[in-house]
């Protein structure tokens, strides 16, 4: 099987033998052990993914900072942090599971514009290498809790650029009207009030305009007006260290109508936002936080069809032209739904079909939608979608699903979550159990 229309290429889920492998491990393998829905990732394609990233940034010192919101499993924290990567978290629970595998604390930013109390102090006793600011309001809290604790919080501010990274419109994350980051106005009107404290350390500023980012030019700018500010912030006396340039270093789904740019552009478009904001010579490390693009590619998701069944069209019903007025409604009803893997029905997000068995060369495929079994019209995979004959008991792949599918899977309609799989090499293992169903009630009370 070979990478077709739709299908975005890849050297770890080749087709062998007739049937899909993820690197040295037949899926169907994987599926008669660890049955389905099943998330599978790849070992090897998160460390080729990381060395990209970690090349892209070789002109100055660096820190890969995974965007842990991505895909938070311990195996997947652990490999990376083995890596070099470090780690940006959004909650006490994410940076809990980072020191649980073994992430280096130092290599740890919080960002995030609700942290709560508890929550900052869990990172100041890490202690963590920055608390990123987004409120003046995050500010007068972290100043309070490393006041009671006696320490000095290293913060950086996060500004809002106003930049379009040209991405959908739920995850654009540098323009005015969203809720993250500081107006430069506001981070300006901060930065003496941060000098002067005695309970906070001005450590670095930092931006972040979304994901998924169209183009490597809007990085230029966010880049440049962050890059700007850190030279205001050290030549009002900050002992600044570092510069956030954020994430959104893109993934293919296969649904593109243009090219992202290579890794190795937004690399060159960082370095060239340093320089025209001036603040080349101020000898900052240059902090990343992808997320999607460390393990976005290295997932699929694994799932067995149930049952296929035809909806016969009624001509006085539909507006299709006489000669397709004949034609049936299919549906590929499959194991995993909404529950598992939401980015479908919240984004309309496309991600890639692929049959596990090879279909014959004379297969004729016919537009299909590739539904769940959980009750809501809106439990869709795919709509439309060309696939083969298909049957119960067929196993599809969704592809580029390493990244925000377990992470935000939900046990809707009662319905315990995946197992999750790493593969190494021609070796697999499970590294989250499949939920049972006494854990769907698990700290409940009659």
């Amino acid at each position: 099987m070979t990478a077709g229309a739709g299908i975005p290429p890849s050297t770890h889920f080749l087709a062998r033998d007739g049937e899909l492998y993820c690197d040295g491990v037949p899926l169907s393998r994987v599926a008669e052990e660890a049955g389905t829905p099943t998330y599978v990732y790849s070992g090897e394609a998160i460390d080729v993914a990381y060395r990209v990233i970690d090349e892209a940034l070789s002109f100055a010192p660096h820190l890969v900072a995974y965007a842990v919101k991505a895909n938070s499993n311990l195996a997947v924290l652990a490999r990376l942090a083995r890596a070099g990567a470090g780690a940006d978290i959004v909650s006490g629970g994410e940076l809990a599971r980072c020191l649980q595998a073994g992430m280096p604390p130092e290599r740890i930013v919080f960002s995030g514009v609700g942290k709560r109390d508890e929550e900052i102090e869990a990172a100041l006793k890490a202690p963590i290498r920055s608390i990123h600011v987004e409120s003046i309001q995050e500010v007068d809290a972290v100043e309070r809790v490393a006041a009671r604790l006696g320490v000095r919080a290293p913060i950086s501010l996060r500004i809002n650029p106003d930049v379009d990274p040209e991405t959908h419109p739920y995850i654009a994350t540098g323009l005015h009207h969203t809720k993250f980051g500081l107006e430069l106005a506001v981070a300006r009107g901060l930065l003496g009030r941060v000098l002067a404290s005695e309970a906070l350390l001005l450590e670095g500023v930092t931006c972040h305009i979304g994901s998924q980012i169209g183009t490597a030019s809007s990085m230029t700018e966010a880049v440049e007006i962050t890059a700007r500010f850190a030279r205001e912030c050290a030549e009002a006396g900050a002992p600044l260290r570092s510069l956030d340039a954020g994430g959104g270093w893109p993934i293919e789904y296969g649904d593109e109508t243009r090219d992202y740019p290579p890794a190795h552009e937004f690399g060159q478009a960082i370095r060239e936002g340093i320089a025209r904001g001036g603040a080349a010579d101020l000898g900052l490390e240059i902090l990343v936080e992808p997320g999607r693009a460390l393990v976005g590619e290295a997932g699929v998701l694994l799932t067995r069809v149930v049952f296929v069944k035809d909806q016969p069209n009624r001509p006085e019903a539909t507006a299709k032209p006489a000669a397709l007025a004949g034609e049936s409604k299919r549906f590929v009803i499959v194991d995993a739904s909404m529950s598992e893997l939401i980015r479908p029905a919240l984004y309309e997000a496309h991600h890639a079909i692929v049959p596990v068995r090879e279909p014959a060369t004379d297969a004729p495929w016919r537009p299909a939608d590739v539904v769940g079994p959980v009750c809501e019209t809106g439990d869709w995979l795919a709509r439309d979608r060309p696939v083969p004959p298909l049957g119960p008991g067929d196993l599809l792949a969704l592809r580029s699903a390493g990244a925000y599918g377990m992470t935000m899977a939900s046990q809707y309609n009662a319905r315990p979550r995946p197992a999750e799989v790493l593969v190494e090499g021609d070796q697999f293992r499970v590294v989250r159990s499949r939920e049972t169903h006494a854990d769907l009630w698990r700290g409940e009370r009659v």
